[in-house]
């Protein structure tokens, strides 16, 4: 992402960096996108029919969360340096038998393969145009 960009989205919306970068991202670089969403986002602002106010806020919260638990994924590198990513929604869907994914990291380890956690975007996976997308489909059957 090309510094000058994410500086003329911070100066034309008072954001930081992170924020920035992660809007430029989601919108493959185009500025106007960009300002647009995050605009709608800090005001709550949306077009008739979709969430107002707090619901809307809080959706826009949930989106944020589920992207951020798809993007941070558990790097998995075995012993000749071939990695596996999981997203750490994966995991957290298989909680209920973590003790046996704690006895499975445990032999990996063991035999050689190390973890790491990362936050690797992925921008053909955006959970905010997925959510866009149902919106829309519900207006038109509306």
């Amino acid at each position: 992402m090309d510094i000058k960009l994410i500086d003329e989205f911070r100066r034309r919306t008072n954001s930081n960096y992170d924020e920035a970068k992660y809007y430029l991202e989601r919108y493959n670089g185009d500025l106007l996108e960009a300002i647009i969403a995050f605009e709608k986002e800090r005001t709550g602002y949306q077009k008739k029919g979709n969430f107002h106010g707090g619901s809307n806020r809080l959706l826009n919260g949930l989106v944020r969360v589920v992207q951020k638990l798809i993007d941070i994924k558990l790097v998995v590198i075995d012993r000749t340096g071939r990695d596996y990513m999981i997203p750490l929604l994966v995991l957290l869907v298989l909680g209920p038998i973590w003790h046996i994914l704690l006895l499975v990291a445990f032999v990996m380890l063991i035999m050689g393969y190390k973890f790491l956690f990362r936050e690797i975007s992925d921008p053909n996976v955006s959970v905010q145009n997925f959510v866009e997308r149902i919106k829309d489909k519900t207006r038109e059957n509306n």
